[in-house]
Parts: structure tokens; sequence; C-alpha cells
């Protein structure tokens, strides 16, 4: 439910300069809330991560770096939990791949349960090609993602709550893009655009969610993203959502979205 969020992550860039270096392997932990008002749902969410710096100086962008990650999301009737491999040859452009369980005990009211299979079990695997780069204030962020979906002992179609597509019985791929615009007001504030559109290859639905949005960050470790845009779905009818994000960076990972906390500690 929250993946625009979560995708929004890594436009939150203040691309800067330090003489301070990073310790070769290091740990990293982030815990945070994701919500949203149509369809409404909130989603608690935690990250525990192994960094290990491949080359560079990672107080700067030039550098490159894995970290494998486990990731766990709750709203109590659905929950998730997995797996993620990161691979950035430079921080500003890198691949990552994971393996996501998800179980659902919940079946929503602005969808017909009884043509769709609500409840059950859902897994993906996924990869994702993410890139940043900033000029002068501006960041762009630009993320693709593939996923392939599987719902367990279903006869019929399933909804999938991430995606808010409709998948086939026997699996489903999906494809998603997410460019983000931003310009940074001042060392707390940036303000921007955002547009997220997945696509289900299999049986053609879509979900476009546009609008824009801002970002507060305080004491480097807490992060506050707010939005409010239109859903465009045949699945969930189309209507105005407001969405929001706060994120607490108990340990900083060695994400560029990260390099603000590790530079000013």
């Amino acid at each position: 439910m929250a993946v625009f969020i979560v995708i929004l992550g890594s436009s939150l860039v203040s691309i800067a300069e330090a003489e301070t270096s990073h310790p070769l392997l290091t740990t990293d932990a982030k815990a945070g809330l994701y919500g949203r008002t149509y369809p409404v749902g909130v989603q608690a969410v935690g990250t525990v991560g192994l960094d290990y710096l491949l080359w560079g100086n990672s107080a700067q962008w030039k550098y490159g770096y894995l970290r494998g990650a486990f990731n766990l999301a709750t709203s109590a009737v659905v929950n998730r939990v997995g797996f993620e491999l990161q691979a950035f040859p430079i921080s500003i452009l890198g691949l990552s791949a994971g393996y996501d369980w998800g179980w659902r005990n919940f079946t929503p009211k602005y969808l017909d349960c009884n043509t769709f299979d609500c409840l059950g079990r859902v897994d993906r695997f996924y990869t994702k090609l993410s890139a940043v780069g900033a000029y002068h204030g501006w960041i762009l962020s630009l993320n693709a993602r593939y996923e392939n979906l599987h719902s367990f002992e279903s006869a019929k179609p399933f909804f999938d709550e991430v995606t808010l597509l409709v998948g086939r019985s026997s699996g489903e791929n999906v494809l998603t893009y997410n460019p983000a615009l931003l310009y940074t007001l001042n060392e707390d504030w940036k303000v921007g655009v955002t547009s997220l559109y997945s696509r289900a290859l299999d049986t053609g639905d879509f979900t476009h969610l546009y609008g824009p949005i801002a970002t507060y960050t305080w004491d480097t470790v807490y992060q506050v993203l707010a939005g409010v845009g239109l859903n465009r779905s045949p699945v969930v009818h189309s209507g105005v959502t407001a969405f929001f994000m706060f994120q607490y960076n108990l340990q900083s990972s060695l994400s560029i979205a990260d390099l603000g906390a590790r530079i000013r500690k």
C-alpha cells in the first residue's frame, strides 16, 4: 500500500561533500509509518541492513556499495516480510532485487471480494533500477520496478493491496515507473511533484497517482513526506488521496539518501 512512498524515499537526497570516510562494513536500521486516505490505510515498517563499501569515500557521492536488508511491514491485518539485495556501482545508480512474503486477513470495502480474492498469501519477486541526480538545488529521481506476483490457493483473480492491481489466479507481472522532481528550499525543506504508474502486464489493469509533495527533515534522522494527488484506476475507483510518510533513521545506511545524516554525525 505504501510502495509509492518507499520508492520516493530514494529522491530525498542532499548531495554534499565532506572530508570524513566510512568503515567498509556497517549495519543500518530504520523504522517508519506510512499512510494514505484513499484507499484508506496505515502501515508500520522497519528495515535492518548490512552495508559494504566497495570503493570511494561515502561522505561524497562518488562511491559504490552493496547492501543486504531484511524488511518488515504490518497493518495488523496485512503483514509482509522480505529480503533484498542492492548493488550500486556508484551511489546515484544501482539495481535491487528481493523477495517478499505477504499475508492478508482483511476484506476491503472498496472492492468486490466475491469477484476477486482479497485474502490469503501473496508473494512477490522484484527487481528495481534506481537513479538520482542533482543540479543547483534541483533533484531528479527515476525508478523503474518489475515484479512477479503469485497468489497461493486462489482459483479467481486476486487483488494486490500494494500496487492496487488485480492479477490472474496463476500469477501477474507488473511494471512500475516512478519519477519525482524536487527543489531544495533550504537544508530542511524540499518541494516537488511525483508520478507513480503501475501496469499489470497480463490483465492490463493500471493505477496512476500523481501530484505535489513536500518533505521536511530535522536532526538529520527524522523525516516527514506529505503529498496529495489524483489516483486513477479502473480497479479502485479514481479519487483524490492524501499520503504521508514518517521515518526515523536509527542508524544510517550507505544509501545516498542517508548522506546528510552520515556527514553530520
